[in-house]
């Protein structure tokens, strides 16, 4: 909203793209590694850790190169989306 009413609809667009980009991969994430299995061992725990990880830094960057392929999108609100849509993840963890 406030990259709306701060630049119009490209700004906008572009501020939730980054938004996205952070929002998908943070996602994948937590579904590939929030589920609780007893039976896992902490060997299994870690590898699916950084195997969860890797593929959340790989998708970044996928989803990155993809933004830059469409030249509408402004830069600045897009990497302004992303930084505070992980802002909020680190806000959301004091609590």
């Amino acid at each position: 909203m406030i990259a709306y009413v701060a630049g119009g609809w490209k700004t906008a667009i572009s501020a939730s793209a980054g938004g996205l980009i952070a929002f998908v991969p943070n996602a994948f994430f937590a579904l590939r590694f929030g589920f609780f299995d007893p039976t896992r061992s902490a060997r299994d725990i870690v590898r699916a850790f950084y195997v969860g990880e890797s593929m959340k830094l790989v998708l970044t960057g996928v989803l990155f190169f993809l933004a830059f392929q469409f030249r509408e999108l402004e830069f600045l609100p897009l990497f302004s989306g992303f930084i505070v849509a992980l802002g909020v993840y680190w806000i959301a963890l004091l609590q």
